[in-house]
């Protein structure tokens, strides 16, 4: 799942807390989106790691 259909999931959680939940149900929904946070944090890492690998590479020709 890329992050985009993450974030959009995400949403639909926030909605469906929003929307009136049991405490249970709330619970569940939270730790999904706990989950979900999680995963896109690390693909931004990720995503952060290779633009910087880029930048470096750039860098590295404009200095030849």
């Amino acid at each position: 799942m890329d992050i985009e259909q993450k974030l959009n999931e995400l949403n639909e959680l926030t909605q469906r807390m929003e929307s009136g939940v049991s405490l249970e149900d709330g619970l569940k929904l939270f730790e999904q989106g706990v989950r979900i946070t999680k995963e896109c944090m690390a693909q931004l890492q990720e995503y952060k790691g290779k633009l910087n690998q880029i930048k470096a590479d750039m860098d590295t020709l404009l200095d030849e």
